[in-house]
């Protein structure tokens, strides 16, 4: 524990926003291994730990398969820390796609989606009326999938009700970040909707922290006496690193021993001035002033830029097929059922398989950059989103003409595979 008592003003707050997340063509192996080394520990240190107030991200395409591999008691945990106002939940998408790439109406679908999917597993499934739906109280928040935003996206937010956007401080404009100004809460102009800044450097001094030596950790959350937001992978605690659910606990002690305290977002920002901005560059919680996408996009990589231009091509022919097929419904709500387990009908499967095609993981495997002395490349995370698109492709009307676009697109990728 360090104690650095008389160099800080020590009346900082401390705001954890932990984003738990697998792809949803995880192998189940590994979901099991990163809940059992990452996510159960993590939950039991919160939860003893009665001090402990945070903001978490737990997208759809994780709980549900928590739920089918043996982790509901997990979930029912984390409902009560919930209950308990200790964890606070955010909205999200529900199969964690790059929403700035993505067509408007399946922005908002794979919100809603999400939005069911937080009512399921950790609110109520009837109404105040007691009519069967999704319900789940207080989601005030919305933290953007690897932080991506531009302008459009939070516009959309704020009509679809939201309060308040996690985003990083490239989202801002450039005097205000390099240095960084400090200052976590901004408005955009015309958008009325609160961005409340992560500090890039205090998370990536945790995120790539591999020993328990937190004493840097404590000094750059101390410093200046002012707020700090770290939002970052819950992963990094226990799966990224061995022993990072004792690397939480020291700091959290570091945090209350010189002072400070820990809070959710929206309790520590509910009455806090925004400082009004003109504009919000288009972001991720990797860009910087050259690149925005570094992580998800590679031009020099004949893989990745196939992927993106069939990403493209399959939303084009899918809403072709739509415009043709006006009895295909976006994602009906099906009263008391939980809708992402599919059913009988295709048009479900079919729209369930474009929402989880459209996951950032595969462009993520497939730009083959360095990161942390290893190669952005998994082939079986690109073979297996591979397997949506060709689901997709099958069943849409407008790929039944021999050879589509779609289909040749997907072939060159599973050749370049081989």
């Amino acid at each position: 524990m360090h104690f650095l008592v008389g160099i800080y003003n020590l009346l900082v707050t401390v705001c954890f926003l932990l984003h738990f997340y697998q792809p949803s063509n995880q192998f189940a192996e590994i979901v099991r291994k990163v809940a059992h080394d990452c996510y159960v520990p993590l939950i039991k240190a919160i939860k003893d730990d009665k001090r402990i107030k945070l903001t978490a991200n737990f997208p759809l395409s994780l709980l549900a398969q928590l739920d089918s591999y043996g982790f509901a008691w997990l979930i029912r945990d984390v409902k009560e820390l919930v209950a308990a106002g200790r964890i606070e939940l955010v909205g999200s998408a529900a199969y964690h796609p790059i929403l700035t790439k993505v067509p408007m109406d399946f922005v908002e679908k794979q919100i809603v989606l999400n939005e069911m999917a937080l009512g399921y597993y950790f609110g109520s499934t009837k109404d105040f009326e007691g009519e069967p739906c999704y319900m789940v109280k207080n989601v005030q928040g919305f933290f953007p999938p690897e932080m991506a935003v531009n302008s459009s996206l939070l516009a959309k937010l704020r009509e679809l009700g939201y309060d308040w956007a996690a985003v990083d401080e490239y989202s801002l404009p450039k005097e205000l970040v390099k240095p960084f100004k400090g200052g976590v809460c901004y408005m955009p102009d015309g958008i009325k909707l609160r961005l409340i800044v992560r500090n890039r450097e205090l998370t990536n001094m945790i995120s790539f922290k591999r020993d328990l030596d937190q004493s840097q950790i404590t000094a750059e959350i101390l410093r200046g006496g002012t707020d700090k937001v770290i939002a970052l992978d819950a992963e990094t605690f226990g799966h990224h690193y061995r022993d990072g659910v004792e690397l939480f606990e020291s700091i959290v002690s570091d945090i209350y021993a010189n002072g400070g305290t820990t809070s959710t977002l929206s309790a520590a920002y509910e009455s806090a001035e925004c400082r009004s901005i003109d504009s919000v560059r288009e972001s991720t919680w990797s860009s910087d002033y050259e690149t925005t996408y570094p992580l998800w996009e590679n031009q020099a990589n004949p893989i990745n830029s196939l992927l993106w231009e069939l990403f493209r091509e399959v939303h084009a022919e899918y809403q072709k097929d739509l415009e043709q097929d006006a009895s295909k419904s976006l994602m009906p709500v099906l009263p008391g059922t939980p809708i992402w387990q599919g059913g009988n009908s295709s048009k479900l499967e079919l729209e369930l398989a474009m929402l989880k095609l459209e996951q950032s993981d595969q462009f993520w495997w497939s730009t083959g950059v360095e990161l942390m002395g290893r190669k952005n490349y998994n082939r079986y995370m690109i073979e297996s989103a591979l397997d949506y698109y060709a689901f997709v492709i099958e069943h849409i009307k407008a790929t039944k003409i021999p050879q589509s676009k779609s289909e040749l697109l997907l072939g060159k990728i599973q050749e370049l595979l081989v």
